[in-house]
This record gives structure tokens, sequence and C-alpha cells, in this order.
């Protein structure tokens, strides 16, 4: 599918420092509360889990491969949620990428994406659906900046199409198709027999899902709650909603 959604390495390292500060705030002051959104975690668990994210692709872009699980076992082992280790982990997982050029060679879980700007895409977006979990752990929920909640939806559809995303039951997929538009951005899915589908054509569709662009970043993310606009064929919606929960 085309991005036209994609900001830059810039964009992405300015929007993705101010969302890990005040996922630091958070953690500094709040680890014991429970994240709403993340059944079973606390803040702390939430803190724990991105500085591991973090870490995890630091030793992949060293290795220039996926790290096997012994590679990771140091920072996989259950630890000490510390906001200071998030914000080092973070810190050096973004020099590692400044030393790369944008469109160097890089391993990541798409096929038609193997490179640097992947991950200041996946990283950025991953800090900012979590800090907002962080955030409704405290009931002090923010919305994510527009322009890279647009990125988010984009990029969050896009993994919906890969072979490996099964989730959901596909057996009544047979050719629905589902408009998802913000103010500034609109998709054109298609659950088709052999998989999902994502174009940007404006021909109407059976069903729409429309929102703020955090919103349906939320709602593409899995994270229920947010105020939306469903129309048309709700049955169909339910079968997309049910396919992007499983990511």
């Amino acid at each position: 599918m085309t991005i036209s959604t994609r900001l830059t390495a810039a964009q992405y390292r300015a929007l993705w420092t101010r969302d890990l500060e005040r996922c630091i705030a958070v953690g500094e002051d709040h680890l014991e509360a429970l994240v709403p959104t993340c059944p079973g975690w606390t803040v702390a668990d939430l803190v724990d889990h991105l500085a591991g994210v973090y870490e995890h692709k630091i030793l992949l872009l060293e290795m220039g491969k996926f790290p096997s699980r012994a590679d990771t076992a140091a920072f996989q082992e259950p630890r000490r949620a510390d906001p200071e280790r998030l914000g080092r982990a973070a810190r050096e997982l973004m020099e590692s990428l400044e030393r790369r050029e944008v469109d160097e060679v890089a391993p990541t879980f798409m096929s038609d994406d193997q490179t640097v700007g992947f991950w200041w895409r996946r990283m950025a977006l991953e800090t900012a659906v979590h800090r907002t979990d962080a955030e409704r752990a405290v009931g002090e929920r923010t919305p994510v900046d527009a322009a890279l909640a647009d990125d988010g939806i984009d990029e969050l559809l896009w993994f919906a199409t890969a072979p490996w995303s099964t989730s959901g039951d596909r057996s009544k997929w047979s050719g629905q198709t589902i408009t998802v538009a913000t103010g500034a951005a609109q998709w054109r899915i298609t659950l088709g027999s052999d998989g999902l589908g994502v174009g940007t054509e404006t021909t109407p569709s059976q069903a729409s899902v429309g929102g703020s662009a955090d919103a349906l970043l939320q709602w593409a993310a899995g994270r229920s709650g947010e105020v939306l606009e469903r129309r048309g064929d709700l049955d169909t919606v339910a079968l997309l909603e049910a396919q992007l929960r499983g990511f």
C-alpha cells in the first residue's frame, strides 16, 4: 500500500521524546497504578515492557537480524521496573538509529519494508500508545499528536494485511468493505477471502468508522472506550475489529 502519512526521522524523534518523557514522569510516581487498557499490568509492568522493547531493537540493529531468546535473556527476565532504565534504553536506541540512514537495510517483521525508517516509525508509535496507557492509569489521558496518530492508523492497518495476521473469524470474509476516516486521512478496507486489503479509494463502502485521529489510533490498537461513529453494516465493522484486536 502507498504510505502517505509517514513523518521524517526528526519528527518521529521529537514526538517519541515527548511521549517518552511523559511515560517516565508517570512511572516515577505511579508504578503500582493499574493500567486499564493492559489487563493485569501496572505502570511498572508497562515501563519494564517498553524498556525491553527498546533493548530488543538495539540488539536487532547491532546484530542485523532478530535476536534469539538466548540473546535477549538478560532483559526478558522479570526485572524491577526502573524509569531511568527506560530513559537510558530509549536514548541508546535513538542514537543507534541516528547512526544509520533511514533507507539503510534493517530486519523488520514486514517484508515490504526492511529499513531503519521502519523502526523510527514503529518505536515512536509504540511509545505514543503506551504513553496513553500510562496516562489512563492515573486518569490523565491526553491525545496523541494528530499527524502521528494518522500515521499510526496507517501502520496498524498495514500490519493487518500481513499473512501472519490471522486473528478473528475469517470464514465470514467475502469482500466486505469498510471506510476508516479521520479529518485528514481515509482508508478503504476490504475483507477478502484471500486476506485483508487496504487502499485509499473513495468508492462508497458497506460500512464506515470515523472519528478523530487519536480516537481511531486507539481503536486500531485494540483500545476500547473511544468516541467513534460506526455506520452501515455493523457486523462488517465487528469483523474488522476482531482482526485488529489480534495484533
